[in-house]
């Protein structure tokens, strides 16, 4: 893998980011036609799949197979955050490295797009966090399972973003106390503006949107008094329940596959603190903390940056 991997980076960065669809995948608005986004995946290879958690809920994946023209070295699942949450819009991801010898899984997290399940219900809202590992869980079965019947490269990297990346360390570790086999395939997790407990980043997560959505109209003015109510809302709402979830501190501590911390220092929706606390305390540091204030879309404005650090981060696993 790192032989392959280092002949691979001798090509000029330059090179690789000149994608002709690059330009498309790394435009925002463009990404919210999922529609056109999905017809501009297949026509790169991806096809439609379905695979479905251990509490049965049926998520639909977009799954790229490169080993029939080229010899691939793992597999790289995407893993979404809460909102929008869809596999469409993991593509400015995958478009970085689309010319590298991986495999690639999309995926809508359970109650998005294409996948069953409900998301923007009070019922599901007050239990968010408690169950979307699962879903995690059924796509690295799914595709070992699949790796194996195709006798392909076993290998997995998961990259997660926010809650993605909360997700998938919870649910990594749920499998290590299980003993699950599909452990072993995985080698690598990109953490990439994750969190590390739910309470901790709601006040700053509604902050950050009344102020986004607010900060450009004539309401400029009513910013603070509509997070004042929205806070509150909170507080009589879901933190209680928040409250008592389950964080992934003590899993951070426990995990052994290397992992990839990646943050903007000035993060509005989440806050890099608890990262920087915790992350000295991983088995296998590495981390890139980002002079910048955006969350999760770093990639979209300095791609090149950011794809040169993951090859590298691929490249060293």
């Amino acid at each position: 893998m790192k032989i392959v991997l280092t002949l691979l980076l001798l090509v000029p960065l330059n090179i690789l980011a000149t994608h002709p669809e690059i330009d498309y995948f790394l435009d925002s608005k463009k990404l919210k036609n999922i529609s056109e986004t999905q017809q501009r995946l297949i026509a790169h290879g991806f096809k439609k799949v379905f695979f479905t958690t251990e509490d049965n809920v049926k998520l639909c994946g977009l799954f790229l197979d490169q080993s029939k023209t080229k010899p691939v070295i793992g597999t790289i699942i995407y893993c979404a955050g809460f909102y929008p949450g869809d596999k469409e819009g993991m593509s400015s991801f995958y478009i970085l490295i689309a010319d590298q010898p991986y495999n690639f899984l999309l995926f809508d997290a359970r109650g998005h797009h294409e996948s069953e399940g409900s998301f923007l219900t009070y019922k599901n809202l007050a239990k968010y966090s408690t169950h979307e590992y699962l879903d995690i869980i059924a796509a690295i079965k799914f595709v070992n399972q699949y790796n194996q019947m195709n006798k392909i490269n076993p290998d997995i990297i998961i990259h997660g973003i926010c809650s993605g990346a909360y997700h998938t360390i919870k649910a990594l570790d749920k499998m290590t106390q299980l003993s699950c086999p599909e452990c072993s395939v995985v080698k690598g997790i990109i953490f990439d503006s994750g969190w590390f407990h739910i309470k901790d980043i709601v006040p700053t997560v509604i902050q950050a949107e009344a102020t986004k959505q607010l900060k450009e109209s004539w309401f400029s003015w009513f910013t603070k008094p509509l997070n004042y109510v929205m806070q509150t809302i909170y507080h009589f709402t879901f933190k209680k329940n928040y409250v008592s979830q389950e964080g992934i501190e003590e899993a951070i501590k426990r995990t052994a596959i290397p992992t990839w911390f990646i943050h903007c220092t000035q993060d509005p929706y989440v806050s890099i603190n608890p990262i920087q606390k915790h992350v000295q305390q991983c088995k296998t540091e590495q981390f890139w903390w980002i002079h910048h204030d955006s969350h999760a879309n770093y990639h979209m404005t300095n791609h090149k940056e950011y794809q040169e650090k993951l090859l590298h981060f691929l490249h060293n696993l």
